[in-house]
């Protein structure tokens, strides 16, 4: 059911192979022996909590006891019309899978850091096929970090319940370095540099997926550095158009400018705000 797949941090998934207790009659029965009819895959609750166990089961990271060390991000592409079906059942789909992962944990006696995010996608590149699902993890320092992308379904658990406060205004919400659009907003690291562009499954964690972004959008489009108030910025070679503060960039070609400020892909198919 669970493969590794082409990093250490990605795992492909056949819901195919989930194992499921069925009746089934006699004449099904003879009928799938002879026939080979294919049987339609289901993915829902039951394969998705199945899957996420089976990553965790392949996590050899420990602490210095010798403690699972697990990963606490955990951002499960899936086909599109996979993930459409799954949002009619989103709020027990979450509660249920949230509380199979809890109990795991506690039965595994493992750390996880700043309590665990799963994250349901649809693979806007479409090498997902329907009934497979490809899962990448990490450790994530800290949670609020996680981006958030237009669509995906998010299931959020920490350890410790927050104490009572008001609630945050505008400015505290937004809290740091990200890059802001309508889609949401994505954090950004200070002093290193990464590249901006759509979710994708094949990507690293030196890469933001943009809140948003659809196909139009390259995986890898644009390049930032910030310090201080200043991004140094630059257009992918081989991506599509980039504009910086309505400065069109050539292929390559690197800007340096001060915070704010806004950014256009793709003749304007995504814009957005770089900003503390």
């Amino acid at each position: 059911m669970i493969k590794r797949g082409a990093s250490s941090d990605q795992f492909v998934v056949d819901f195919s192979k989930v194992p499921r207790k069925r009746k089934v009659s006699l004449g099904v029965a003879l009928e799938s022996v002879f026939v080979r009819a294919p049987t339609p895959v289901t993915v829902d609750g039951h394969a998705l909590g199945r899957a996420v166990c089976g990553v965790m089961d392949q996590c050899d990271f420990a602490d210095v006891q010798g403690r699972p060390w697990l990963w606490n991000e955990y951002a499960v592409f899936l086909s599109r019309p996979d993930l459409d079906r799954l949002r009619d059942v989103e709020e027990v789909l979450r509660r249920d899978l949230l509380t199979l992962l809890n109990e795991e944990i506690v039965r595994r006696d493992a750390r996880m850091p700043d309590g665990f995010l799963v994250r349901l996608l649809a693979d806007e590149e479409l090498e997902v096929p329907v009934g497979a699902g490809v899962i990448r993890v990490r450790h994530r320092k800290d949670l609020a970090t996680a981006p958030v992308v237009a669509g995906e379904i998010t299931m959020r658990a920490d350890k410790l319940a927050a104490p009572a406060r008001p609630s945050p205004d505008a400015t505290e919400r937004d809290a740091g370095l990200r890059v802001r659009s309508t889609g949401g907003a994505a954090a950004i690291p200070e002093g290193r540099r990464v590249s901006l562009g759509r979710a994708s499954p094949e990507l690293d964690e030196g890469h933001v997926a943009l809140p948003g972004a659809g196909t139009r959008i390259n995986r890898k489009q644009v390049s930032v550095l910030v310090r201080g108030n200043e991004a140094e910025i630059s257009r992918e070679v081989g991506a599509n158009p980039v504009e910086v503060a309505r400065q069109a960039l050539a292929e390559g070609e690197v800007v340096r400018v001060s915070l704010p400020v806004e950014l256009s892909l793709s003749h304007g198919a995504w814009k957005g705000t770089l900003c503390r």
